[in-house]
């Protein structure tokens, strides 16, 4: 189901049809309630049913996206945390290389 069945779900899902002028339905104005139009009991709950499949199916897409995105977070929190050890390395032989210098001098 691409994003256009599922753009129609939600409209014909939420979506109340627009008042007719039907002289028995009667107006807003006149202390009447009007009556509702209801889509056919079975295509109603076959309506309600592909939409909570759609909605769980997004569910879990979020869900497996973000597992992904965690994983991919802790990897360049690793790769970051070897850059800088690595880096500390580098300048501590640089500060005994200047200190031998020093001490030379």
């Amino acid at each position: 189901m691409g994003s256009d069945s599922l753009e129609w779900l939600i409209i014909c899902a939420t979506h109340e049809k627009a008042p007719t002028s039907n002289p028995e339905i009667g107006t807003p104005h006149d202390g009447r309630k009007r009556k509702r139009f209801t889509v056919d009991g079975d295509e109603e709950t076959n309506l309600q049913h592909q939409l909570v499949e759609a909605l769980e199916r997004n569910g879990r897409l979020l869900t497996s996206q973000l597992e992904a995105q965690n994983t991919n977070s802790e990897l360049d929190r690793e790769q970051r945390k070897d850059h800088v050890n690595s880096l500390v390395t580098v300048l501590n032989k640089l500060a005994d290389a200047f200190g031998r210098i020093a001490d030379k001098l």
